[in-house]
């Protein structure tokens, strides 16, 4: 499909419009726009996964780039430098009827008619776009991330955890004080679970303070701190002066260094809830992590009150899901080959865009700290013994939750394979 040449300002700006309204029919989180020698390539982020959208003549990606430069307040002049700036756009609220029709619309538009897509007004809504600026060999590349307040701030109870994990994770954030982190890799849903826990923990009797790079979500309740570190505005500087500011809860947006980890895990033993992602395989090498920052073993065990670790699972689309039998490497990576159950995947339909999923859940691992697991940690045990000791103890492993939700036909084996 090609978008078709646009050459006017008025055209480029509706353009842009009705990239991201396409956007958001698509449930995408981000918006590519590729520059190649010949063309500008549209692709959408969906559910994880890249799907194309279309191209537009290399002519126009000018005149895109100043429009996007001028909605983020990024320098407009041409230089070779990345650039990565934040805006609000209005947008109308789609029911899902007309979420349909228009996304029924799209489908069967080519060319310029793509433009032409009617969206009916009703409420509006904000739409915080994160807009970051690269420079490639062919000029420069732009990637949008979608930051849909409406539909991305979940609570606790949407995130996908089964009633035991739940009950766990709600145990380990109300305590008095100490520090929880989650972990998992890039794009596991780390930063949803965090604003999921500090959405519920915000009342008026606490003062919620949180240092971000970038901040994900803006929050009107809560003291939310952009880190600018070009201005010497980094994590450890924040960390050496909030507790000036009488803070009752601090979330950190990620600890990547040693002195940030210092700084936090004395902040919870002073009385202090601290919250923050940490990148780590397992929440038992959260562990290995927090002691390869040199943060002494005593600290860690007593300072922290649970590690989440979260991936992000595609979920099968209830309007066109059917039975069928997963291929056998599969049902032996999970030792389901003795199943004698259904297995569901989607067909695809107009619904999930002919993907056969639509939307994604989470599937969690929680590590409580309890007082044998503080004192193992203080012992030196290796990290293997520490692994048995909390499956023993009944922690549920991220390949447990993910076999569970197969087996309710939340998901496939496909899909968990990809992230188990």
């Amino acid at each position: 499909m090609n978008l078709g040449a646009v050459h006017t300002d008025t055209d480029i700006t509706e353009l842009v419009r009705q990239v991201f309204v396409r956007a958001i029919l698509a449930r995408a989180s981000d918006v590519h726009i590729d520059p190649t020698p010949t063309e500008i390539r549209i692709r959408f982020r969906v559910d994880g996964s890249m799907i194309d959208q279309g191209t537009l003549p290399i002519d126009n990606l000018g005149n895109i780039l100043m429009r996007l430069k001028v909605l983020a307040g990024l320098d407009i002049a041409s230089r070779p430098v990345p650039q990565d700036g934040h805006c609000e756009i209005d947008m109308e609220e789609l029911s899902e009827a007309k979420r349909l029709a228009a996304q029924a619309q799209m489908q069967t538009n080519t060319g310029k008619e793509i433009l032409a897509v009617s969206i009916e007004p009703s409420k509006k809504r904000k739409l915080d776009v994160r807009i970051s600026i690269f420079p490639t060999v062919n000029g420069e590349a732009i990637v949008c991330r979608l930051l849909n307040r409406a539909e991305m701030l979940f609570s606790l109870d949407d995130l996908g955890m089964d009633p035991g994990t739940l009950s766990k994770v709600r145990t380990a954030m109300t305590r008095s004080y100490g520090m929880m982190l989650v972990t998992g890799p890039t794009g596991s849903g780390k930063t949803t679970t965090l604003y999921s826990i500090i959405r519920e923990l915000m009342v008026a009797e606490k003062n919620i303070i949180t240092l971000e790079d970038p901040v994900e979500y803006r929050i009107d309740a809560i003291r939310q701190v952009q880190m600018q570190p070009e201005r010497g505005m980094t994590f450890q500087v924040g960390m050496k002066s909030i507790l000036r500011q009488d803070p009752d809860i601090i979330m950190i947006g990620e600890i990547r260094d040693p002195e940030t980890a210092e700084y936090a895990v004395r902040a919870s033993l002073i009385g202090r809830n601290v919250f923050s992602t940490i990148h780590s395989n397992t929440t038992v090498g959260t562990v290995a992590r927090l002691i390869d920052m040199n943060i002494e073993r005593s600290l860690i065990a007593y300072a922290t009150n649970g590690v989440i670790s979260t991936r992000l699972v595609k979920k099968v689309c209830e309007a066109c899901r059917t039975p069928y039998t997963p291929a056998q490497e599969y049902l032996t990576l999970f030792g389901l080959e003795a199943h004698r159950g259904t297995f569901v995947k989607g067909v695809g339909c107009d619904r999930c865009n002919h993907t056969g999923f639509s939307g994604r859940t989470g599937i969690f691992e929680v590590l409580e700290f309890d007082s044998k697991l503080r004192a193992m940690i203080i012992d030196r045990v290796s990290m293997e013994e520490l692994q048995t000791h909390v499956e023993n103890m009944g922690m549920k492993t991220l390949k447990t939750d993910a076999i569970e939700k197969i087996l309710a036909g939340v998901t496939t084996v496909e899909s968990v394979a990809h992230v188990v």
